[in-house]
């Protein structure tokens, strides 16, 4: 699993440009199912038909986009003024290695800011703004960063930097959310091994454009038409100094239940997962002695907020990847809390009952 987060984080997939993702993801799922389909937006869907008649549908998805950034300005000195595409973490920029995606291949850059030496008092106190931010590329002038392939409304990633830590926990850019990219190839190794097992059609996608609407999986649900949707991604650990007592959710204690988030900030929206459908995939972790948390978590959300109110409404539950220092280039894991979101959703999967019903339609029978 380590490898494979390694491999995933390392390849570029900035939100509408995760071409490099797809085709990696494209190419573990051909190892193992014949049935896979893309849509225009690029969600790559990868189908374990059960063989039953009008068999019920779970979907399983995880987004392949990642944060970064849109070349706004070209200066005449050559350095670039740049805008957030997602919630990138403006705190942390200044001295950050990123890639412009040029034309003629990638682009090395530095985040700059001004001197620390010549900064007034004030300025050292005040937090930088996307707007006091450029992108040094070592041009000389807007022309010579032109000839290397570089023009407004390019994207820009953070530079790729896998580091192993202690005690089994892995930093990387775009752990958010490969993370779920590697547990839905790890599920597709297992159903294709043991397809005969199913009641249900599975359904794993790896979606696109989450990080800057948070809806780009819309057209796969549609074409899916799913009975139930589980959402993989990642959460906040309150685990570090400044955020111990937020929320229990720690690193190496198993994957966390989401049982409510809301986005309040502009979206307005969040999830209330349905009550069987969360208290089943906790069963299965029970049976299976997985390690789970619970969580709250304001200030998150994921398409599951959207998905739910798709067709006839879609009962929905959330498993999250605790994750530090999430939207920079350092996002943290534990490589336990991955392996076991697998060894929760294959049993879930593989025990699904033909007559297996989730939602609030059966108080009518």
């Amino acid at each position: 699993m380590k490898k494979l987060i390694e491999d995933l984080t390392t390849l570029v997939g900035v939100s509408s440009r995760e071409d490099q993702v797809i085709q990696y993801m494209l190419q573990a799922f051909q190892k193992v199912s014949s049935n896979i389909q893309i849509d225009k937006l690029g969600n790559l869907i990868c189908h374990f038909p059960s063989g039953k008649k009008n068999a019920k549908k779970a979907m399983i998805f995880g987004h392949m986009d990642e944060i970064g950034f849109v070349i706004r300005q070209i200066e005449k000195d050559g350095f670039l003024r740049v805008d957030r595409v997602g919630g990138v973490h403006v705190q942390i920029l200044p001295g950050t290695r990123v890639n412009i995606l040029g034309s003629k291949g990638n682009v090395p850059g530095i985040i700059g800011i001004k001197s620390h030496h010549f900064m007034k008092p004030i300025e050292k106190n005040n937090l930088p703004t996307i707007e006091s931010l450029y992108v040094d590329i070592g041009a000389s002038s807007a022309q010579h960063a032109r000839q290397l392939g570089v023009e407004i409304g390019q994207f820009i990633c953070f530079q790729s930097n896998f580091v192993e830590l202690a005690d089994g926990l892995i930093s990387n850019k775009s752990m958010d959310n490969r993370v779920a990219c590697a547990i839905l190839i790890e599920l597709a190794n297992r159903l294709g091994q043991t397809k005969e097992k199913l009641n249900w059609d599975v359904y794993l996608v790896a979606c696109v454009q989450e990080e800057v609407n948070i809806r780009g999986i819309l057209p796969a649900v549609r074409r899916i038409q799913p009975d139930i949707s589980i959402g993989i991604d990642v959460t906040p650990a309150c685990d570090t100094p400044e955020l111990k007592g937020f929320t229990p959710v720690e690193l190496g204690k198993g994957p966390a239940f989401t049982f409510y988030n809301f986005h309040g900030r502009g979206t307005l929206a969040g999830v209330m997962p349905d009550e069987r459908l969360l208290q089943t995939l906790i069963k299965t972790a029970k049976e299976n002695q997985i390690s789970y948390q619970r969580e709250v978590a304001i200030g998150v959300i994921t398409e599951n907020a959207y998905i739910l109110f798709e067709e006839h409404g879609i009962p929905v539950a959330s498993l999250s990847v605790p994750t530090r220092y999430t939207h920079t280039p350092v996002e943290t894991v534990s490589v336990q809390d991955v392996e076991q979101v697998v060894k929760v959703l294959y049993p879930f999967l593989t025990q699904l009952d033909e007559d297996s019903s989730f939602g609030k339609d059966h108080l009518l029978r």
